[in-house]
């Protein structure tokens, strides 16, 4: 009774599984869109080191205002530039110091013959080091401040480039871009997919001679916006920067139906 249990607790699922499973042609579907980007952060960072915090943190201040206002006299709105707070880092290191011993030594019969009264020998840092001292201590003050600036006329960014490197700003960092409608990109590649996934069907479909019925399942497999990357920062005469065009892809995985002649 139990294997006979068993069997038909089989026979029954197969034929649940049989009522429930669609037969069709599935075939997944692909589909990029050409986007350029609309959008660029732009970075720099200006470091000062100095024994007088107060000193380090005006040149600091003064640069900032430099490139604050090189901005402004480019046409970049004031709400579109973001001064960082300014960092002041103490900096230390550790110095060793050492005492000298004079170890005397034992006159030989010799040495007091020459007219010598007594010997000694001097030890040195290195053979003293179970009896090093150390101290901490303070040797300068690093001040710093990151700008950013968003924009959205690529046309800018070699004249930013040139103009930070004029003021002598200590870091310029790679060139941040995005899309900023890439979900309405995204949508119209996700059509795309699904209309090259149909003709993939129907390809298939003609190729061994049945006819395409309804849509029966539909499911989005893959979703790829480049939402931000990074682009090198280069300053030179007579070089102009571009920005390649990304691909906003999707992908589809799809069943359709196969049409019953009878």
């Amino acid at each position: 009774m139990k294997y006979l249990f068993i069997i038909i607790s089989l026979f029954s699922a197969i034929t649940i599984a049989e009522q429930y499973s669609v037969q069709g042609i599935e075939v997944i579907g692909k589909a990029s869109v050409k986007a350029e980007p609309d959008q660029f952060i732009f970075t720099v960072s200006i470091n000062q080191r100095g024994a007088i915090a107060s000193k380090a943190k005006a040149q600091v201040d003064q640069k900032s205002s430099l490139v604050t206002d090189m901005y402004l006299s480019m046409g970049i709105a004031k709400n579109a530039i973001e001064s960082a707070r300014l960092q002041l880092t103490p900096r230390y290191e550790q110095k060793t110091y050492a005492p000298e011993f004079e170890v005397h030594k034992r006159l030989t019969e010799e040495s007091v013959n020459k007219g010598k009264s007594h010997a000694k020998a001097v030890i040195n840092n290195n053979q003293l080091a179970s009896n090093t001292l150390y101290r901490q201590e303070k040797i300068y003050f690093e001040v710093s401040r990151t700008i950013m600036v968003t924009f959205t006329d690529f046309t800018l960014y070699d004249q930013l480039l040139d103009n930070v490197v004029k003021i002598g700003v200590s870091q310029i960092s790679p060139l941040k871009t995005s899309i900023t409608n890439n979900e309405a990109l995204y949508q119209q590649a996700l059509i795309k997919a699904l209309e090259n996934a149909s003709q993939k069907a129907e390809a298939i479909a003609k190729k061994i001679n049945v006819k395409l019925g309804k849509l029966a399942s539909f499911k989005e497999s893959s979703y790829h916006t480049p939402n931000a990357y990074m682009v090198a920062s280069r300053s030179s005469d007579g070089f102009s920067s571009q920005v390649a065009r990304k691909d906003v892809s999707a992908q589809v995985s799809v069943t359709f139906a196969i049409k019953d002649d009878k």
